[in-house]
């Protein structure tokens, strides 16, 4: 990886430097014929290179198909804390019953599934994550053009660029690639540039995002607690250790989030029960407003969108960043794919495969993860009947979708899911 910007075109700049953007990066690195007097790929980091860059101490859910990815991208022999093992995933509706009632709790959650010989998933911290995508990202053949940003986008209708696409970059020289793809985020500039169209929900919830500790063992299981305000889910990560999202209403959130340490582990007790005995906050709070959001396309001429920028889904099912995954290792086959027929990451065809590949899951997922966000809240009719959502998810379709989500890869099909590099 080098600072250099040479000045042939490259064949591929990825725009966005975060979790998603680096992993793009390496992925589409093993997917490209390699240049010997010049790398062909770009990654353009608006915050400059991961020294100096603020702890994240937030987590990242990676189900199974995802770490055989990063696996194979030799990223996951990387993380520095060993990532904590999902067996078992458990569910309940409404708000905690009688906290003394030990035995009652137990069967407050009332769905569940268990793999005790193969893990569902792995709850990363995004700190290692970031750290290992890096370390892996310097061995790769990228150039890294850093403290940057996108300030426009020209293609060859309107550039007179010859076939390219021209990034147009503050404080840098203008660009030309054949493909961009655009990993900036929800708030997509490059998106908004593009001009392509976005579906997103109103804003009636913000989650709160925080690391807690607990008093007993969470046996490697996953909770998810749908209350009339929204979900509370709680994932193990560490010893007596658990990262939650809490999803309400702006101001309930607001409210919460502004209360001293006590008052706010006593109304995350409250709420979740005593199913894992007393429970303490661990350090700093977040705000996370949630959005959920589809783009009608995935693509547009030269430009990709993945990650964040062609879609957000409800943390419920904590697949934000799987979807990501499986974003780089469908475009990663498409590319290599028409780079074996010699033909241009710019072609139509690298586009038509990544919408064909990415449709089924990011649509299925974006639909599943709201669709039961809503039935459960207050609004549902359903949910306001005893028991009737649980059943109504117990009985139906929704139970094994949601299981198998949590392994991944059920609805994407690609290399590296399998273990194996592109072409």
């Amino acid at each position: 990886m080098t600072q250099a910007m040479p000045r042939d075109p490259y064949d591929i700049v990825i725009v966005g430097g975060g979790l998603t953007g680096v992993m793009m990066a390496i992925a589409l690195s093993h997917a490209v014929p390699r240049c010997a007097d010049r790398h062909v790929i770009a990654l353009i980091d608006r915050d400059g290179a991961n020294t100096g860059k603020p702890l994240d101490l937030r987590t990242t859910t990676i189900h199974a198909g995802g770490k055989t990815m990063l696996q194979t991208l030799g990223v996951w022999e990387r993380l520095h804390r060993s990532p904590t093992a999902i067996h078992q995933i458990k569910i309940a509706a409404g708000i905690a019953a009688n906290q003394s009632l030990s035995r009652r709790q137990q069967r407050d959650f009332q769905i569940g599934w268990q793999d005790h010989n193969s893990p569902m998933a792995y709850v990363v911290s995004n700190d290692d994550l970031q750290q290992a995508l890096y370390a892996v990202l310097a061995e790769r053949p990228v150039t890294m053009i850093s403290h940057a940003s996108v300030t426009g986008l020209l293609r060859p209708n309107t550039s007179g660029s010859g076939g390219l696409a021209v990034l147009q970059i503050d404080d840098h020289d203008d660009l030309a690639c054949h493909l961009i793809v655009a990993c900036d985020g929800a708030n997509s500039q490059l998106r908004t540039l593009a001009g392509m169209r976005r579906r997103a929900e109103s804003h009636r919830q913000t989650a709160i995002v925080a690391n807690l500790a607990i008093e007993r063992d969470h046996d490697h299981t996953a909770f998810q607690r749908f209350l009339p305000t929204g979900p509370l889910a709680f994932m193990p990560h560490g010893d007596k250790k658990m990262s939650m999202v809490w999803s309400l209403p702006k101001a309930e959130a607001k409210t919460l989030i502004d209360c001293d340490d006590g008052t706010f582990s006593a109304q995350v007790y409250q709420h979740f029960g005593d199913h894992l005995g007393s429970i303490r906050l661990l350090g700093s709070r977040w705000l996370w407003p949630l959005i959920p959001a589809m783009m009608p396309k995935l693509t547009d001429p030269y430009l990709v969108l993945a990650g964040d920028a062609g879609h957000v889904i409800h943390p419920l099912a904590g697949q934000g960043y799987n979807l990501a995954l499986g974003d780089a290792a469908v475009l990663a086959d498409a590319v290599a794919a028409a780079a074996r027929l010699g033909l241009p990451p710019s072609h139509r065809a690298v586009r038509t495969d990544y919408e064909a590949g990415r449709k089924v899951e990011v649509t299925s997922m974006s639909l599943m993860t709201s669709g039961l966000n809503r039935l459960m809240s207050a609004d549902s009719q359903l949910a306001r009947l005893a028991g009737s959502g649980m059943q109504l998810v117990d009985t139906s379709p929704l139970k094994a979708i949601f299981q198998k989500s949590a392994s991944g890869g059920h609805l994407t099909d690609a290399a590296f899911l399998r273990g194996k590099l592109p072409g």
